[in-house]
């Protein structure tokens, strides 16, 4: 026998269908993405309890990882830069024609993608969200990190030093840090502040001013930090070889999580 649905269940549908892409979005705003490479390649979704709540595998090791406007995340590794939807499709895989190029990091601030590139040549690109490059800015330095700030800027780590960048290539501001054994590896902006991460002669983190590079606070680690990321109650999230950890920016480790296989690399995180 052939059914057919009321009204009053057909009207229910786009009901029901608008609730789950609201709750779809709540959901992403509450968790954290953070990329794998070695024993396997990909990205990892997880709540900020860190538990996992979806992977997207990868064909390709991911070096940086930001996330898009769209439900979509950017990642990049060697001279491709990648955009692929949250359900795993690749959606475009960019490829500078130079193999001479390395992009190392990647960021996202509304219609813009950033990613910073070394190799045979050294600076950031300016894209847009189909990955079509509007600008380029050289620098005479190789760039670890970029982040785009909140006021037409980037922050870029490399070696002992930070940089503030204009979008439109005009240096702002320069710390350079006293002992030439640390190395800035990461950025990240949160709730008006620059996170860096180092290694080298010291590890850990660097909580400091969005305009003058000013130091606020650090947090030392007994571990190489991967990547950095924001979250949502004064506290960041870092990894560090199989290890995702959530510390407040005071300093006190509030969870951590480790990868039964130890050969699995955590690295950029995003959110």
């Amino acid at each position: 026998m052939r059914k057919t649905l009321g009204l009053s269940k057909l009207l229910l549908i786009p009901v029901l269908l608008s609730l789950f892409i609201s709750l779809s979005s709540v959901a992403f705003a509450n968790n954290f993405f953070a990329a794998y490479n070695v024993a396997q390649q990909g990205v990892t979704v997880r709540t900020l309890n860190l538990q996992q709540v979806g992977v997207i595998p990868t064909g390709h090791p991911v070096d940086g990882i930001a996330a898009g406007p769209n439900n979509d995340l950017y990642m990049v590794n060697r001279n491709h830069i990648y955009n692929y939807s949250l359900t795993g499709a690749l959606i475009k895989d960019f490829q500078f024609p130079d193999p001479g190029i390395i992009y190392t990091d990647i960021s996202v601030m509304g219609n813009r993608v950033y990613v910073s590139y070394k190799g045979s040549q050294r600076g950031v690109s300016i894209r847009d969200l189909n990955l079509n490059q509007l600008s380029i800015i050289q620098t005479p330095f190789e760039i670890n990190g970029v982040a785009a700030g909140t006021s037409n800027d980037l922050y870029l780590a490399s070696g002992n030093r930070l940089y503030r960048y204009g979008t439109n290539g005009q240096v702002l501001a320069t710390m350079v840090f006293p002992d030439a054994g640390i190395v800035y590896t990461d950025v990240a902006v949160i709730c008006g502040r620059l996170l860096a991460t180092y290694s080298g002669s010291q590890k850990g983190f660097t909580v400091r001013d969005l305009v003058t590079l000013n130091q606020y606070s650090f947090v030392p680690t007994p571990f190489d930090i991967g990547g950095i990321v924001g979250g949502a109650d004064n506290d960041v999230y870092i990894s560090g070889a199989n290890k995702l950890y959530n510390y407040a920016l005071t300093g006190q480790l509030k969870q951590s999580f480790a990868w039964p296989q130890a050969n699995l690399v955590y690295g950029d995180l995003t959110k």
